[in-house]
């Protein structure tokens, strides 16, 4: 029998429709070694949200498990997978899931499989919200660094959705982790109690940390209490170093329509004099 090629395999996908293109991606994603294409036969059986397709994907993802190195590499092929099982997951699936969040692959400094301990949280909360929150209470400490701040910031993301804001403070308020997970923690706080508020600004105040300082922004303008924090502001507008931020910090702060904060930044244009400050001043102020 003639091996297909992989444009072989990929004009089927996109030329095959209903069963037949279903088969298609069952048997190319048990067979196919071009990896992009794999998950684009196993996006496809996603799509499907068809319960009969379950017992294939679980199939190929022991499959990768088993060699997990050789097999599936960065844990691509099996973050896809669960991926495409969301839609048709039950509690059986949670060993599954907790198997995926507990999967890591080093190579040199960095960590590999942060999408699929990403995806697999995501997947626990379907079908069990109380047991991801306590995993992403784990995942948004995890020590392991990674390319894209997953499962860290999915975790955060996870926790503000249940109103858990409780283990996201304590992260933020030690400063422990890396600049975009601090930043991603800031942000999803917009709800904290405001007796905590000072902690975070005590702490995060007077950072140079770009991704930081817009959290900080972020938390503050979307908070019940902004406007109680002008002054604060207007020193930082007075006092920063950042400038690559100070124009993007005004934008928010015009964005956020509080004519209280608004009426500051008015009033620090009237007194400004450095032509840069003073420029991006006017663009923000355009859209007030």
């Amino acid at each position: 029998m003639h091996k297909r090629s992989s444009r072989d395999n990929r004009a089927e996908l996109q030329h095959l429709q209903g069963e037949d293109r279903l088969q298609a991606a069952v048997r190319i994603m048990h067979e196919g070694r071009d990896l992009d294409l794999v998950r684009t036969a196993i996006g496809i059986l996603g799509e499907a949200e068809s319960p009969a397709l379950r017992d294939d994907l679980i199939a190929k993802y022991q499959w990768c498990h088993a060699q997990a190195v050789r097999r599936d590499g960065g844990g691509y092929i099996r973050a896809a997978i669960v991926r495409a099982l969301r839609p048709v997951s039950d509690p059986a699936d949670g060993a599954l899931f907790q198997l995926a969040m507990s999967t890591y692959e080093i190579d040199g400094a960095m960590e590999l499989c942060g999408d699929l301990r990403a995806v697999g949280l995501l997947a626990m909360n379907d079908i069990d919200p109380e047991l991801a929150a306590n995993w992403a209470a784990r995942l948004m400490l995890d020590p392991q660094v990674t390319f894209s701040g997953d499962p860290a910031n999915t975790a955060i993301r996870l926790l503000a959705s249940h109103g858990n804001l409780a283990p996201i403070f304590g992260m933020v308020s030690w400063g422990t982790g890396r600049s975009d997970v601090l930043a991603e923690g800031l942000r999803n706080l917009t709800d904290l109690h405001a007796d905590l508020l000072p902690l975070l600004i005590e702490r995060y105040g007077e950072s140079e940390d770009e991704q930081v300082i817009l959290g900080l922004f972020e938390l503050l303008l979307g908070h019940a209490t902004r406007d109680t924090w002008r002054e604060w502001m207007e020193t930082w507008f007075r006092i920063t170093t950042v400038m690559d931020l100070y124009g993007i910090v005004a934008m928010q702060v015009v964005g956020s329509r509080s004519e209280v904060l608004i009426t500051m930044l008015q009033e620090l244009r009237e007194m400004e004099s450095d032509r840069l400050r003073l420029q991006m001043l006017d663009q923000a102020l355009l859209l007030a």
